[in-house]
C-alpha cells in the first residue's frame, strides 16, 4: 500500500523541532542509569562532572594561548590582553571547581576521576564536541551556551536592572548564539548547569542518597584552598547577614568583568549540607544568575565569555588570534596523514615541542593524582603531599612557557614553493591525553613512573637545547633541562628512601634485633633466628676459613661474666697482633654468608 496505511490515510511524518533550543530541559531520569543503583549513579554525574570541567579548562586555555601577535592593530592589543586575562582566570576556576569535584568523589566513596576523553555526544551532559581552536566568535559562543543560566532564569531575570550588556544579549544575541551552537552539535548541547543541577537534586534526597553514603573521615585527605588557592581569591567587601552584598555595594563592580582576578574556589566538606553548599557555590561561578546562592558581585564565567563575544564584534572581521590550528596533534610513529578532526604538526621543531607539551601535561596530571592520593602531612611525616602539589604548579607554568614556543614555531618545515601559502602557519600546544593517567599500586612504582617521565623529558630537552634557530627556546629548554635534574636527583632520594626499596632478606635469617638493656649480654628468644656475627668476625680477624655457616636457630646457654670478659681479651689480642702484620700479609674480610647477607 506504499505510504498509505490500512485505513486509506497518509501517514504524517513527525515534524522536526527545528524551532526547539539545542539543549532543552528533559524529564528528570526515573530510575538511575541501567545495571546501577543511586549511588553509583551519582558517581558517574561526578564523574562526567569532572571530565566536563577538565575539557573546559583546556579548551580556555588554549583559547588564551592563540591571543595576540602581530596581527592585532596597536589600538586594540590592551582590549585583547583583556581577553586573555579572563580567559586564564576562568581556566584557573576551571581548576578549583575540578578539585571540588574530586573532594565531593572522596566524601561519597567514589573513585577519582583526572581523565579528559571524547564521550558520546548524545549524552544529556557533555556541553558540545571537544574541540582546541583559536578565539573566534563561534568559540566564544560555544562557551557562553555552555555557561549560562537556563532560560527560566533568563526570562526571570529580564524585568530586572541589569547591566545594558546582559540586556543585548536578551534582545539579540541569545538566538543567535543558540543558532551557532546547533550547527556545531545539532540538539546535542547542553549546559554545564544542567548537570550540576541534577546532581544538587540527587544529593539533596536522603531517599536516594542515604546519609551512611557520606564519609566525613575523607575531609582530612580532601583538597584544600590553603593547597591549591595560590592567593586567587577576590577583594573583600562588605556582606549582609545573609551572605548577599550590602546595599552600598550591590551595584555593578568598577570595571569590567574581564578586569576582575580569578577566585579560586577548592570546597572541602564532611556533611550532606555541605556538599550542598559547596555544589551551588561552583556551579554559581559559571552562573552568575542561577544555582549561586549569595550574590558576592564576582564575575561569573558568563559574564566573562559575554564581554569577549560582545567586545569581538566591534572589530569587525579583524582576527585577534594567531595563526594556529584546530587540535593539533603529534603524529604517532609509523603512521601516515593526520588522526581524523586534528591538524599534525608536520615541521621537526613543532613537533619535537609538541611531544614535550604533550610529557609535560602527562607529568602534571600524574603530580595531580599522586598529590591527592598522598597523607596530609604531619609532625610525623615527611611533607611529600605539599612537594609533589609544588610540581604540579611548576608543570603548569612549564605548559604555559611551552604554549609559547609553540605558537611562533611554523607548523610546516621548509620555505619553498611547497610550504608557501599554507594554513594554518604555526603551531599550537596539542594538550593530547596520555594512554593512562592512573597511577601504578605501588607508592614505589609511582615514584618510578615520574622518574621515568623525567628521564624521558630529559632526552628531548638535551635534544631541543641543539636547536639553532630559536635563541629564547634553546635557553629555556636548557633551563628545564636544569630544573629536571634537580627534579630527577630528589625522585631518586625518595625511592631510595620508601619501603620496599631495601634489598630483600633471607628468610631464614631474621634481622629483627632483641632489646638489650645496659651492661647486659644479649639475649636471645627461642623463636628467634639469629646468625653467628661474634663467630665470624673472629675468623675474619684470624684468618681462618670463611665458608659460609649455617644460621642457628637454636638457643644458647648464657655465658657468664668471666666468661664474655676472658673471650674478649683473647679477641682483642688476636686483632692488635693482625694489625702489627704488614698490609700485604693481613687476612682480607670474609663476606657474610648468602643465607644471612643484610
Amino acid at each position: 500500500m506504499g505510504a498509505m496505511g490500512k485505513t486509506g490515510l497518509k501517514k504524517r511524518r513527525p515534524a522536526r523541532a527545528a524551532a526547539k533550543p539545542p539543549g532543552a530541559r528533559r524529564a528528570r531520569p526515573p530510575a538511575p542509569h541501567r545495571g546501577a543503583n543511586w549511588h553509583d549513579h551519582l558517581v558517574m554525574l561526578l564523574h562526567a562532572g569532572a571530565e566536563i570541567e577538565h575539557a573546559l579548562m583546556v579548551e580556555y586555555l588554549y583559547a588564551a594561548y592563540s591571543l595576540g601577535g602581530e596581527q592585532v592593530p596597536e589600538k586594540h592589543r590592551p582590549m585583547v590582553q583583556r581577553w586573555r586575562d579572563s580567559l586564564l582566570a576562568a581556566a584557573r576556576e576551571e581548576m578549583g571547581r575540578f578539585l571540588g569535584v574530586q573532594n565531593l568523589l572522596r566524601l561519597v566513596g567514589g573513585p577519582l576521576n583526572f581523565a579528559r576523553r571524547n564521550p558520546p555526544w548524545d549524552s544529556p551532559y557533555f556541553p558540545f564536541p571537544f574541540k582546541l581552536e583559536p578565539l573566534s566568535l563561534k568559540s566564544v559562543a560555544c562557551y557562553i551556551y555552555a555557561e549560562m543560566p537556563d532560560r527560566k532564569a533568563l526570562r526571570a531575570a529580564r524585568g530586572r536592572s541589569k547591566p545594558a550588556r546582559f540586556r543585548k544579549f536578551l534582545d539579540h544575541e541569545l538566538h543567535r548564539i543558540e543558532r551557532i551552537v546547533h550547527r556545531r552539535a545539532g540538539d546535542d548541547a547542553h549546559r554545564v548547569g544542567a548537570l550540576y543541577a541534577e546532581i544538587i537534586e540527587l544529593v539533596a534526597d536522603p531517599e536516594r542518597i542515604p546519609d551512611s553514603v557520606f564519609n566525613p573521615d575523607s575531609y582530612a585527605a580532601q583538597a584544600s584552598w590553603d593547597e591549591w588557592g595560590r592567593g586567587y581569591r577576590p577583594d573583600p567587601v562588605q556582606l549582609t547577614a545573609t551572605g548577599n552584598r550590602a546595599d552600598d555595594a550591590a551595584e555593578e563592580p568598577a570595571g569590567r568583568p574581564s578586569t576582575r582576578p580569578a577566585h579560586v574556589l577548592v570546597p572541602r566538606m564532611a556533611t550532606r549540607a555541605q556538599a550542598l553548599e559547596a555544589l551551588h557555590e561552583i556551579s554559581g561561578q559559571g552562573e552568575a544568575m542561577h544555582l549561586r546562592r549569595h550574590d558576592t558581585g564576582e564575575p561569573s564565567h558568563f559574564e566573562r565569555f559575554l564581554e569577549i563575544y560582545q567586545d569581538l564584534e566591534k572589530l569587525k572581521g579583524r582576527k585577534p588570534a594567531r595563526d594556529i590550528p584546530v587540535n593539533p596533534a603529534v603524529p604517532m610513529p609509523g603512521t601516515r596523514g593526520a588522526r581524523r578532526g586534528t591538524t599534525p604538526l608536520t615541521g621537526a621543531r613543532a613537533r619535537d615541542w609538541g611531544t614535550l607539551f604533550n610529557l609535560r601535561y602527562r607529568m602534571l596530571l600524574a603530580y595531580l593524582a599522586h598529590a591527592l592520593r598522598l597523607p596530609p602531612a604531619s609532625g610525623a611525616r615527611p611533607a611529600l603531599r605539599s612537594m609533589v602539589m609544588h610540581k604540579v604548579f611548576g608543570e603548569m607554568y612549564a605548559l604555559k612557557s611551552i604554549a609559547a614556543v609553540l605558537v611562533r614555531t611554523p607548523l610546516h618545515d621548509g620555505a619553498g614553493p611547497a610550504s608557501r601559502g599554507r594554513k594554518p602557519a604555526f603551531a599550537g600546544p596539542p594538550f593530547e591525553t596520555p594512554y593512562t593517567v592512573a597511577l601504578p599500586d605501588s607508592e614505589r612504582d609511582a615514584w618510578i613512573q615520574h622518574r621515568d617521565l623525567l628521564r624521558a623529558a630529559g632526552e628531548l630537552c638535551a635534544k631541543l637545547r641543539a636547536d639553532g634557530d630559536d635563541a629564547d627556546a634553546r635557553r629555556y629548554a636548557a633551563v628545564l633541562a636544569d630544573i629536571d635534574r634537580q627534579s630527577l636527583a630528589w625522585v631518586d632520594q625518595v625511592i631510595a628512601t620508601s619501603k620496599g626499596a631495601q634489598p630483600r632478606r633471607s628468610p631464614n635469617c631474621a634481622s629483627s634485633r632483641p632489646s638489650r638493656s645496659a651492661g647486659s649480654a644479649r639475649r636471645r628468644s627461642p623463636s628467634t633466628t639469629t646468625c653467628s656475627r661474634t663467630t665470624r668476625s673472629a675468623r675474619s680477624a684470624t684468618g681462618a676459613s670463611s665458608a659460609p655457616r649455617p644460621c642457628a636457630s637454636t638457643r644458647r646457654p648464657a655465658r657468664s661474666p668471666a666468661r664474655t670478659r676472658a673471650r674478649r681479651s683473647r679477641s682483642g689480642t688476636r686483632m692488635a697482633a693482625s694489625a702489627r702484620l704488614p698490609p700485604s700479609s693481613r687476612p682480607s674480610p670474609s663476606p657474610p654468608p648468602a643465607s644471612c647477607a643484610r
